[in-house]
């Protein structure tokens, strides 16, 4: 049965979401393709907040990009990138999250997290459901 793993991802306070992206992606992600080796999940997907790239007066990093929302308060959408990483199954999910084959892997990439990521709250997904259109008759 296929798992997903939801993972919250929230910027450092002191990057830009430009900085935070770029991290992510150029260091974080071949890094972790790297030590995972043939753990590496199925699918890696990151999906980006949209925020302003033009940074407003605020007390708070995320106010200072607000996320560009389509209804209700720019201000309440603190995450700034939603991971979805797809396993085979429960033996492929812990063979990555454990990485037996390169010890202290999982250290050092949690290590290197904190040079982009203030938190990343990680969800094992294993109900999903989806809805789609209706075919025409």
């Amino acid at each position: 049965m296929v798992i997903r793993v939801l993972m919250l991802i929230y910027r450092r306070p002191d990057l830009t979401p430009e900085q935070f992206r770029r991290h992510y992606e150029d260091i974080h992600i071949p890094l972790t393709r790297k030590l995972a080796a043939n753990t590496f999940p199925l699918s890696h997907i990151r999906r980006y907040i949209p925020r302003s790239t033009s940074p407003q007066y605020s007390s708070t990093s995320n106010e200072q990009y607000p996320a560009m929302v389509s209804g209700g308060d720019p201000e309440a959408v603190q995450v700034d990138c939603v991971t979805e990483l797809i396993f085979r199954d429960k033996k492929h999910l812990l063979s990555y999250f454990e990485m037996p084959h390169a010890p202290g892997a999982a250290a050092q990439l949690e290590a290197e997290a904190r040079n982009f990521a203030a938190k990343y709250p990680t969800i094992i997904v294993e109900d999903c459901m989806e809805t789609t259109p209706r075919a025409k008759l």
